[in-house]
């Protein structure tokens, strides 16, 4: 029956929607969610490994588009282990695909509570409030991204894409010779993360200071 229904019909079914649509499970969700949970302790040496093992699955699904699933598993994980930053992550990335930026910052929130160190996670939780900045909503502005992605760069100077995204806001800022720096720093960490077709949009505001890119 699911594989007739609309994306738009699955992410409105419980087991497709973030923490279970925060709702009690029905019994028949209940009793496969248990099975589930009990198969999982007996497949796997402890918990933790279990926890890792379905936490791997759903980012594969999340990387193959697969969303509605990727939730699924997303949600076991969190019902294996309520403290999971991998729970609150993954559905937090999975709201932004889905364009919910709001539900995005509320899961990615909570996962930064848990572990307020993970800097790979404050950058996308920048990310986030970055492109609610971009589409003019009201949950997110450029001082507050700037600050987060400095928070993450104390936390790991060496996450490239923190730098990369400090440049935008410094180009969005107007601050282009900072902006030069910024893209710079990402360009010595990592050049897969340098967004060119940004560096283009730069150089008409202020040539490369090293002569890099012209």
């Amino acid at each position: 029956m699911l594989a007739k229904l609309s994306a738009d019909s699955l992410v409105k079914i419980p087991r497709y929607q973030a923490l279970f649509g925060k709702k009690p499970l029905n019994k028949k969700d209940q009793e496969e969610v248990s099975q589930i949970i009990s198969s999982v302790d007996q497949s796997f040496p402890n918990r933790a490994e279990g926890v890792k093992f379905l936490s791997e699955r759903a980012w594969e699904y999340v990387s193959e588009g697969k969303l509605d699933t990727a939730t699924y598993r997303f949600n076991l994980v969190h019902a294996l282990d309520s403290t999971s930053v991998e729970a609150y992550w993954g559905l937090g990335v999975v709201a932004f695909q889905r364009l919910d930026f709001p539900g995005a910052i509320e899961l990615l929130g909570k996962g930064l509570q848990i572990n307020p160190k993970l800097s790979i996670m404050r950058v996308d939780y920048a990310i986030v409030k970055l492109s609610c900045y971009l589409k003019n909503l009201d949950c997110g502005n450029l001082e507050e991204v700037d600050a987060l992605l400095s928070q993450a760069l104390q936390e790991d100077p060496s996450n490239a894409n923190a730098w990369m995204k400090k440049s935008q806001v410094a180009f969005l800022q107007e601050k282009y010779e900072l902006a030069w720096s910024y893209f710079h720093e990402c360009r010595a960490l990592d050049l897969t993360q340098l967004d060119l077709n940004f560096s283009q949009q730069l150089m008409e505001k202020m040539p490369d200071p090293k002569g890099i890119f012209k």
